[in-house]
């Protein structure tokens, strides 16, 4: 399925007109980038809005030691650089994880889509509330959350969103996320993450084999870590942390 139908159909019941407008986006000329290369620069100007279609990517700021600090994990259905249509040069830099295909959607293009349909301007005000949500949610990992907090509130928040997309099974989800990409999202060194992931694997909480990623009891992981998915902004996990979907 077209990723971004099935992230949108996640905030709203969208009719056959509205994913054919959705997949006039996902069907624009698309690119393909690299695991480990940028899409964008930061400074680079901007001339498309970029939609990921396949593959995961990030957002990231380079610190004056030279240090990468993740700001955004970026899945399929994300939009990469939602502001295109109001700026002119980016202010961060945009990386694939791992391999990652992005549609090079023009801004008249979205402007025809997005005015044809009231609800596609309500589903992508949803999408803007929960990119917001997941901002602050990072903020406060960042500024008040242990380490142990850290890394499971991350792993807990892509297990739901990769759910919404129909691409966890059996409670397992396939990542190109190493734990040194994780140490550049939680503020924290390769061997603090590394420790993280031993103790909650010690808990049976976390099983972590090369790239793939199973949560063995996703509603009892994000208890221990202060996750509650409402911030995503998607009624199907309305529930709280007992409302992500077990397989």
């Amino acid at each position: 399925m077209n990723p971004l139908r099935a992230k949108f159909a996640c905030y709203l019941p969208l009719d056959q007109s509205d994913q054919r407008l959705l997949d006039r986006l996902s069907d624009a000329p698309q690119r393909r980038i690299q695991a480990r290369h940028d899409l964008i620069r930061e400074g680079d100007p901007v001339r498309w809005l970029k939609l990921v279609v396949d593959g995961w990517g990030c957002r990231y700021k380079v610190m004056p030691d030279g240090r990468r600090q993740i700001v955004a994990l970026l899945l399929p259905g994300d939009f990469c650089n939602p502001d295109a249509l109001t700026v002119e040069a980016m202010d961060h830099a945009i990386a694939a994880v791992g391999d990652m295909t992005c549609a090079l959607v023009e801004p008249d293009l979205f402007d025809t889509v997005t005015l044809a349909s009231q609800a596609l301007r309500r589903a992508l005000a949803f999408d803007s509330c929960a990119m917001l949500g997941m901002q602050r949610e990072w903020t406060v990992n960042l500024a008040a959350r242990p380490a142990r907090q850290r890394i499971g509130h991350v792993l807990c928040e892509l297990y739901h969103r990769l759910d919404a997309l129909g691409m966890v099974a059996d409670r397992t989800f396939v990542a190109p996320l190493t734990q040194i990409d994780l140490a550049e999202a939680t503020g924290l060194t390769p061997v603090h993450v590394n420790r993280v992931v031993q103790y909650w694997r010690s808990l049976d909480l976390l099983h972590w084999h090369g790239r793939t990623i199973t949560l063995p009891d996703a509603p009892l992981l994000a208890q221990q870590c202060d996750f509650d998915p409402l911030y995503l902004h998607m009624p199907r996990f309305a529930g709280g942390v007992h409302g992500g979907a077990r397989r």
